[in-house]
């Protein structure tokens, strides 16, 4: 939350604005602060033989339970950028980005604001898994090894079921399976 007005450096105070919300308002040059949602980006990476990597959170919110690689956007980046850079710092693994998987919004209780997630799906291309300063453990899983009931976030999970739901899909896998003519 913000006390003190980034123009002038006076303390802000809260009130009704033009468009009807409360907002912090500096009363000396009458600057409103908006407050805008997170925006977090992130990967569901996969390597050659369909498995995804996740991480274990090593800090709050989630800690120890288990997450795909992301985290949030820099100001000076792009979604894309960002999603390569928070898989390298959570795993080791160097990604090449697919297409777009989903966009989810999130409400953080504990901070008591809203968010956005942008997930992308990636092909794993090289680096070593290994866990980066905020996980304790890259581990990767078949489709049907989820661990559901273990992961952080909601977004997540509604993400996962989704690649998983493709991923076992008859039609997928009939199309994957070798064909052999006799």
């Amino acid at each position: 939350m913000h006390n003190f007005c980034p123009h002038c450096g006076h303390a802000l105070e809260r009130r009704e604005v033009e468009d009807q919300r409360v907002r912090p308002v500096c009363p000396a040059c009458n600057h409103i602060v908006y407050l805008n949602p997170l925006l977090a980006v992130g990967v569901i990476a996969e390597r050659a033989d369909g498995r995804v990597a996740l991480v274990r959170r090593g800090e709050d919110p989630g800690r120890g339970l288990w997450g795909l690689p992301a985290g949030f956007m820099e100001i000076d980046e792009s979604t894309e950028e960002a999603a390569r850079r928070e898989c390298l710092e959570e795993t080791g693994l160097e990604i090449e980005l697919g297409e777009l998987w989903g966009v989810w919004s999130y409400f953080h209780s504990l901070k008591q604001m809203s968010g956005v997630l942008v997930l992308y799906r990636a092909r794993v291309t090289g680096g070593e898994a290994a866990a980066g300063s905020d996980a304790t453990e890259v581990k990767f899983f078949a489709p049907d090894e989820i661990p559901f009931q273990e992961l952080a976030f909601e977004t997540h999970s509604q993400a996962l079921r989704r690649w998983q739901e493709g991923t076992l899909s008859p039609a997928r896998l009939t199309r994957t399976q070798p064909h052999h003519d006799n």
